[in-house]
C-alpha cells in the first residue's frame, strides 16, 4: 500500500497538472473544537521536498518582476522591493501582496535563524530578520493556492483573457489564500484589503462560444435559460465578437443576465487575441459537425 501511495504521488507530480481533482479546504461553521482522532504521524523528516514548488514559485515571480521593472534591481532589500513594486491597477496590487506573503516564506525557510514546522494542520513559519519578527501560519492548502496564484498570473499573458477577467480570477485566489492564513506579521503587519465584488468560480469554468444576446436599452441581454442560471454551478465564460473584436465576459459580470454596453470594453480580449484565439484553444472549442439522418455510431 505504501508503495502504491508513493507511486501515485510521483505520477501526480509529473502528470497531474491537467487532472480535475477535488480540492479540500477546512471550513469552521462553529467555534466548538473538533473531536476527530488521527493516526500516528509518519517518521519526521525535514520536509524540504514538500516546499520545493513554493520556492520555485517565489523564484519565478521575483525573476518576472525584476525583468519587468529594472529599478527593482538596484540593491534593494526584499522589503524595499515590495514597497517599490508598481501598483498601477488591481492586478499589480494583488501581485504585490502575494509577493509579500511569499517573502516571509522564503526568508524564514532560508535564513539561519528561520523556523518552520507543521503542527495541528498549520505550517508555522517564523524568523527574526533585520530586527523584525516575521511570522506566517498557513495551511498546506494555502501554500498550494500561493503557487497556483503565481502560475496563473505568470501564464495570463499567453492567454486571451483581458485584464478585468484576470483581476477577478486572481482576487478570488487571494481571498481564498487569506482565509488559509492563521497568523501574519512583517514590517507593516497588515495585509492590504481588497473590495470583494462577489464570488468568482476559480475551480472550473464553462466555455460558451455561441451565446444568444441582443442589445436593448443600453444593455447586452444574454439568453442563458433556467437550466444554467446559477452562476455558482455554471460559471460560464461567454466568447463573442462585437465590431470584429473578441470579448470574453464571465457570467459573474452580468446582473440578471444583462451587461451595460459601457462595460463591454472592460472584457475585450488581450492583444494579440482580439481577432483570434490561440491555437491551443482549438481543443476546447472543436466540435464535430453532425449530419442529420446518420447514426451516431
Amino acid at each position: 500500500m505504501r508503495a502504491m501511495e508513493r507511486l501515485l504521488a510521483e505520477t501526480r507530480r509529473h502528470f497531474g497538472a491537467g487532472w480535475s481533482l477535488p480540492e479540500y479546504r477546512q471550513v469552521e461553521l462553529y467555534t466548538k473544537r473538533k473531536k476527530l482522532e488521527f493516526g500516528e504521524d509518519p517518521a519526521p523528516g525535514d520536509g524540504a521536498e514538500a516546499y520545493l514548488g513554493v520556492h520555485l514559485a517565489v523564484q519565478l515571480l521575483e525573476s518576472h518582476l525584476l525583468g519587468a521593472h529594472e529599478e527593482l534591481m538596484e540593491g534593494l532589500s526584499s522589503w524595499e522591493r515590495y514597497l517599490a513594486l508598481p501598483r498601477r491597477n488591481g492586478v499589480d496590487k494583488l501581485v504585490a501582496e502575494v509577493y509579500r506573503i511569499l517573502r516571509i516564506f522564503r526568508v524564514a525557510s532560508l535564513h539561519r535563524d528561520g523556523h518552520m514546522e507543521c503542527h495541528e494542520g498549520l505550517i508555522r513559519i517564523s524568523c527574526t530578520f533585520r530586527r523584525c519578527a516575521l511570522s506566517l501560519n498557513i495551511t498546506p492548502a494555502g501554500l498550494s493556492l500561493l503557487e497556483s496564484f503565481v502560475y496563473t498570473y505568470l501564464g495570463s499573458s499567453a492567454k486571451p483573457y483581458g485584464e478585468a477577467y484576470v483581476e477577478r480570477l486572481l482576487l478570488q485566489y487571494f481571498i481564498d489564500i487569506v482565509a488559509e492564513i492563521g497568523k501574519f506579521a512583517d514590517e507593516d503587519r497588515i495585509l492590504y484589503q481588497f473590495r470583494n465584488p462577489g464570488f468568482f468560480n476559480r475551480h472550473f469554468r464553462f466555455d460558451c462560444d455561441n451565446p444568444r444576446l441582443e442589445s436593448s436599452e443600453g444593455h447586452y441581454c444574454f439568453d442563458i435559460g433556467a437550466t444554467y442560471a446559477d452562476p455558482v454551478r455554471y460559471p460560464i465564460d461567454f466568447f463573442f465578437g462585437v465590431a470584429d473584436q473578441l470579448h470574453i465576459v464571465p457570467v459573474e459580470a452580468l446582473k440578471n443576465g444583462r451587461l451595460a454596453e459601457s462595460e463591454l470594453s472592460r472584457w475585450l480580449a488581450r492583444e494579440p487575441y482580439q481577432t483570434h484565439l490561440p491555437a491551443a484553444f482549438r481543443q476546447r472549442f472543436g466540435r464535430e459537425v453532425m449530419v442529420v439522418g446518420l447514426p451516431m455510431t
